[in-house]
């Protein structure tokens, strides 16, 4: 058994006999340090491992309450036993209320009752330690997770099916117009506040989901402070409290306001001149400042789903990964409003990891499959490359339309089968990327074939300005088609049993060397400097680097003129590099900082384009990642710098 190491302040010489005395009968094995005065008492703490101290409160240097406070001040992380000469229990209370763990009036204890106080005090200040560090740890999660919410503008309820007394998170107060905990809402005030033309299905919504006990969804217009219409996703299922025996209907809500307005643009059509000829730069615009609270979202997620959450926070957290999902498949198909609109489109390649590429298609459709209830047979040929150069961003867009189609016109309880295979090129590297995909959408006329196979005539439907089609079917197959068009690929579309089966398939090329083992940290302290304007981006992409390991620190500027001074006034390893910054931005800032040294720079960017990541690499960046960003991604490219330098 290890020694406690004990600090005794004490000036009496009698008093110090006696304690060491019972010290000797108390069955503490135990190192015995003596101080007589309270300055020399702090000077052996300094120096020396203490685990506790005995702390007489009058001292020649100091009296009363103020030598206790003193001495935690210098010292909160020891634990503290006052010895007091005043037969007075308030003293003693007041000096555990003041830092204390417990307190022994001189003359009053033995050896027993010694030995008892410190084995109880030392114990009792290591769990209070631990509840303060609980305590941080979950406001900290708590935080995040409401900040997370508010910027995804989703919210969690639960109702009592009895009473219909809802509870509301505050990002539900705000979808609706209030503040936070302003009213005790019932399910009558929910629905007091839903369109007219919507409480029907919403009242038969709440019926249905307290009755069966399935999981149930609807999206629906509210009127907010009386005049303006929002739309929300709403979803519920029952659930059974065993804690108090009650039944409640547990749910979540979320704000799609912005996704039904892009989905109306689309639909509404005319996309080419109806819409005013929507510019390329006014979507690049749009992507931007979507993308970059999206790059927030993404990060904070991330270490919102490392920490510690209970089963219910859990629960909530799936959720809102599906909405940042949701909403990120969105962004994609606000872009799709410049792909039928514009005549020359530039394919963009990267290099990219395929396998990663089709496992997070992989998680959206089952994601969408779950929740149409149809059934999913997702094969990825093993012997597929790792990796591949090919634009990435229009790879994606083909997918998500296709999928999307397909898991909307397969019937409940019906399948979809998707494969995925790589087939020889015609050169050295060269792939293509076979992908099949066929739907249960059941039987198909003549007319309607003919419709969807012929991706001219579809295409002439959405340019012609006096068109009214709003067909999201033919919409879909319009963008898939000039896409793989686009990727000097092909798309062929033919008739099943049960559906349709379409087939692609686009030359890709492959990489035989990887520039990066999964799994590799900085061995060695490693200085980095995020430059970026963005508050929440700082403090998440900060956080993913300083969780990843501890040999990384983080220096933050925030914008490209403090990046600058803060390069050339410390020494850093490598530089992340926001390019969309007041006062001065990433470009300036990384071309004054490359005629000056050669530190590795990657830039990050909510604008995807092959146009400025040319311009990038031209100024001297190392390196470029497009938000929203994954944390492995992130570290992957900062491990091929370090790596590159080190060899």
């Amino acid at each position: 058994m290890m020694k406690t190491s004990i600090l005794l302040i004490e000036d009496n010489p009698g008093d110090f006999n006696l304690i060491q005395l019972h010290l000797k009968e108390s069955s503490v094995k135990h190192d015995l340090h003596h101080a007589e005065t309270l300055f020399d008492g702090i000077d052996i703490a300094k120096n020396k491992e203490i685990d506790l101290v005995l702390l007489d409160l009058s001292l020649p240097d100091s009296t009363g309450f103020k030598t206790l406070s003193s001495f935690i001040e210098k010292f909160p992380v020891l634990p503290i036993i006052v010895l007091t000469g005043i037969n007075n229990e308030i003293v003693g209370n007041q000096s555990v209320k003041a830092g204390a763990q417990d307190f022994l009036v001189k003359g009053q204890f033995d050896g027993k009752t010694l030995g008892r106080s410190i084995r109880y005090s030392i114990q009792r200040f290591k769990t209070q330690i631990k509840l303060e560090s609980t305590a941080r740890n979950l406001a900290l999660s708590e935080k995040r997770y409401v900040e997370a919410q508010e910027m995804a503008k989703f919210g969690n309820w639960e109702m009592d099916i009895v009473s219909n007394k809802m509870k509301w998170t505050h990002e539900i107060f705000r979808v609706f117009g209030f503040r936070a905990n302003s009213l005790s809402p019932t399910l009558s005030d929910y629905i007091r506040y839903v369109h007219l033309e919507d409480k029907e299905k919403v009242e038969s919504f709440f019926e249905a989901a307290t009755k069966d006990g399935q999981m149930h969804k609807l999206e629906h217009r509210i009127i907010v402070d009386g005049r303006n219409i929002k739309y929300v996703a709403i979803q519920a299922k029952v659930y059974y409290e065993d804690t108090n025996s009650k039944i409640l209907l547990v749910g979540a809500l979320q704000d799609i306001t912005e996704r039904k307005i892009s989905e109306q643009l689309i639909i509404e059509k005319n996309i080419s001149n109806k819409t005013s000829k929507v510019k390329e730069k006014a979507i690049s615009d749009i992507g931007f400042h979507i993308r970059t609270p999206l790059s927030s979202i993404v990060n904070l997620l991330y270490l919102l789903e490392n920490s510690s959450m209970s089963s219910q926070q859990k629960e909530f957290l799936d959720g809102l990964k599906i909405s940042v999902d949701d909403l990120s498949l969105m962004v994609n198909n606000l872009l799709n409003f410049s792909v039928l609109a514009n005549e020359e489109i530039k394919v963009e390649e990267e290099e990219f990891n395929l396998k990663n590429f089709l496992q997070g298609i992989q998680k959206v459709v089952k994601i969408k499959t779950e929740n149409a209830n149809v059934k999913l047979d997702f094969k990825i040929d093993e012997n597929i490359p790792e990796k591949i150069i090919s634009d990435n961003n229009k790879l994606t867009q083909v997918f998500y339309n296709l999928i999307e189609n397909a898991v909307q016109n397969t019937k409940v309880n019906g399948q979809i089968e998707m494969s995925i295979n790589s087939l020889p090129g015609q050169g050295l590297n060269e792939n293509v990327l076979a992908f099949s995909i066929k739907d249960q959408s059941g039987e198909i006329s003549d007319e309607r074939f003919e419709e969807l196979r012929d991706a001219e005539q579809i295409l002439s439907v959405y340019n012609d300005q006096d068109s009214e089609s709003n067909d999201t079917v033919q919409f879909s197959m319009a963008i898939a088609s000039k896409l793989v068009n686009v990727l000097s690929g092909s798309l062929s579309v033919e008739r099943t049993k049960t559906g349709l089966c379409i087939d692609i398939r686009i030359p890709i090329k492959t990489v035989t060397k990887l520039k990066f083992i999964s799994g590799e940290k900085p061995t060695i302290p490693t200085k980095i400097l995020l430059v970026e304007d963005h508050f929440l981006n700082q403090i998440a992409t900060k956080k993913v680097l300083t969780t990843w390991t501890d040999n990384v620190t983080v220096d933050i500027a925030e914008n490209g003129l403090i990046g600058l001074e803060k390069f050339r006034e410390h020494g850093y390893d490598l530089i992340l590099m926001d390019l969309q910054m007041p006062v001065m931005n990433g470009m300036e800032s990384a071309t004054k900082i490359r005629e000056e040294s050669s530190i590795p720079i990657i830039a990050l960017t909510a604008n995807m384009s092959k146009q400025e990541a040319d311009k990038c690499f031209e100024i001297g960046f190392n390196d470029y990642l497009a938000k929203p960003f994954m944390p492995e991604d992130l570290y992957a490219k900062i491990m091929q710098l370090l790596v590159a330098i080190a060899n």
